[in-house]
């Protein structure tokens, strides 16, 4: 959708590639490469690029800045309206900039306002697997009953939206069946929290922004994500576990989902968000959306900022806004502003 001049401002980050994943690793061959990629980013070949991509008339570069080392920021202003950044993200040109400048790029529209350096963002929903933390739980449940290659195929084809979700879903948890009930205790401890994921939180937390997990994955994980983040919300899968059986003498994972609560479908997600956002008043222009699979799509479209991070193929090419690093906590610089201004 488009917005009318005057109220919104286009905010541009570029991420250099293979950019140093802390400030203390930047070497005098990343400053003159930051040097060279804040004027690709800033000099005029962009702002053509842009110019010539949207249909937006006097489209005005307003300020330029270094955010960190690898990572830029620049704002436009225009006299006609904004174009739709989901489809400035896909467009042809942009596509094959980054490629030839190796870069990644990220579009958002905030409103003009002020002076407030900060995005606004009152509500930030993440999905759980591959992205708060590095595994997905259920290939995990199936390592320790040895059938991870047959249940991983079965996850990667979901998260690539091949088959529906609540179908594979279904398939995997039907080979689950026999998988001891206290499997969780033991996920605990090898479950590994996404490098940058406390930093985020935290800082979102700092700005008093409602943090919510939702996952397609099993709720006694997001409840223990929940309790390591200090995130306010947690939404996944409630799973039926059987008593002891003769051919299973001990309490086991039935196999199948509880028919109490919601399945976390891709229509699931987008529902907690937009629920919790009309529970709280907050606009859905004010929300922050991340995660990795084909059944965030959803949400990641209906958020004021939809990031797809390190994300499946087929995400990569729908999602609003897309970014590939190595630290959760680069995402912190599209919430606010940094650095200092190079070019106004």
């Amino acid at each position: 959708m488009s917005l009318e001049r005057g109220d919104t401002k286009l905010i541009i980050t570029f991420f250099a590639n293979g950019r140093p994943s802390n400030a203390g690793s930047h070497t005098l061959v990343d400053a003159q490469n930051d040097f060279k990629s804040q004027y690709v980013a800033c000099g005029p070949a962009f702002s053509r690029l842009l110019a010539s991509s949207v249909a937006a008339a006097e489209l005005t570069l307003r300020s330029c800045r270094t955010l960190a080392p690898g990572i830029f920021q620049s704002e436009y202003s225009t006299g006609g309206p904004f174009p739709n950044i989901h489809e400035l993200r896909h467009h042809a040109s942009v596509i094959a900039f980054e490629a030839v400048y190796a870069l990644e790029i990220v579009f958002d529209l905030v409103p003009a306002g002020p002076s407030n350096p900060l995005r606004p963002v009152k509500l930030a929903v993440f999905d759980m697997d591959s992205t708060l933390i590095n595994e997905e739980v259920i290939d995990e449940l199936a390592r320790s009953i040895g059938i991870t290659s047959a249940v991983s195929a079965i996850t990667a084809r979901a998260m690539n939206g091949e088959i529906e979700f609540e179908q594979s879903l279904r398939e995997r948890l039907a080979l689950l069946k026999g998988v001891r009930a206290n499997v969780w205790e033991d996920l605990k401890k090898t479950v590994t929290i996404a490098a940058g994921a406390k930093e985020l939180i935290n800082y979102l937390r700092a700005r008093a922004v409602i943090t919510v997990v939702v996952s397609g994955g099993f709720i006694p994980m997001a409840e223990w994500l929940k309790e390591q983040l200090g995130l306010d919300h947690a939404y996944a899968n409630h799973l039926i576990v059987s008593p002891s059986t003769d051919a299973y003498p001990y309490p086991h994972l039935s196999g199948q989902l509880s028919p109490e609560h919601p399945i976390v479908v891709p229509e699931y997600k987008q529902h907690v968000l937009e629920s919790l956002a009309q529970e709280h008043s907050i606009p859905l222009s004010e929300t922050f959306v991340v995660g990795d699979g084909s059944n965030d799509l959803l949400m990641l479209g209906a958020a004021g900022l939809g990031v797809a991070w390190r994300a499946k193929e087929r995400v990569q090419r729908e999602a609003p806004q897309r970014l590939n690093g190595t630290t959760l906590s680069d995402l912190i610089y599209l919430l606010g502003v940094h650095g200092d201004t190079t070019a106004e």
